[in-house]
């Protein structure tokens, strides 16, 4: 790559980020050479602004949201948010659904306000009988799959699960159809900011093996680059937003 390319290239880089010339980013605090101080400093801030900004967050959030083809419900409290849900399964008819344990979707009581559907509403967590295998198939099987959410992302629309004991990526891909519930002070400003904090669980040792980012439907053009939804993930998304 010449220099004039080269230079063309990045100027339309920062233009499309909204940055002027000459800009110069902020060390990110996920950078190898930032130190734990640095580091602890990074996350205490931006925990910060999550609570702080909260309100404009989940605005700007529902806003990108929509833009990324997610169906997204304002919901005043966890009675609207059960009832959304509730409406969502008897569109779809469903017979059968998967979802995570988040304390979020315990307090909307979802077992007991989706008892008059008919749906077979299965925890992802191993006990009861059920191993991993067999939670698996449940997935497959399910008409939809309902998550709360660790964190979200206002700037790219996107809902992040860090999977643990009860929470499985399984519940957000496999299903045709996903709700996620997303409440107040959950939401992060941008992608960096996310990282911030996982680089702090990285060296506290809670990182985990991986984490999911959605960012909407699932979309694919492997074939002859026509966009197709659907094909790889859930080709119809929902956000539920608390508050």
């Amino acid at each position: 790559m010449t220099t004039a390319p080269r230079d063309e290239f990045f100027r339309t880089i920062r233009q499309a980020l909204g940055h002027p010339e000459g800009h110069t980013p902020a060390p990110s605090a996920t950078a190898l050479g930032r130190t734990r101080g640095d580091v602890d400093a990074g996350a205490r801030h931006v925990r910060e602004v999550m609570q702080r900004d909260a309100g404009p967050l989940l605005a700007q959030l529902a806003e990108t949201a929509n833009q990324n083809g997610w169906k997204v419900l304002r919901a005043p409290s966890l009675d609207t948010a059960a009832d959304y849900v509730r409406d969502v399964v008897r569109r779809l008819e469903a017979r059968s659904a998967v979802r995570t344990a988040h304390d979020i979707l315990n307090r909307m009581k979802l077992d007991l306000r989706l008892a008059d559907t008919g749906v077979a509403l299965q925890v992802m967590a191993q006990g009861f009988g059920l191993d991993r295998a067999a939670l698996r198939q449940k997935a497959i099987e399910a008409d939809l799959g309902i998550t709360g959410a660790d964190y979200a992302i206002a700037e790219t629309g996107s809902c992040v699960l860090i999977p643990r004991q009860g929470v499985s990526r399984l519940a957000s891909l496999v299903p045709p159809v996903h709700v996620a519930v997303v409440e107040r002070g959950q939401v992060l400003p941008s992608l960096d900011d996310l990282f911030t904090l996982r680089r702090d669980d990285f060296l506290s040792g809670n990182l985990g093996s991986y984490m999911n980012i959605i960012s909407g439907p699932s979309r694919s053009a492997d074939i002859e680059y026509t966009l197709i939804t659907g094909v790889h993930g859930p080709g119809e998304v929902h956000m539920v937003l608390m508050g």
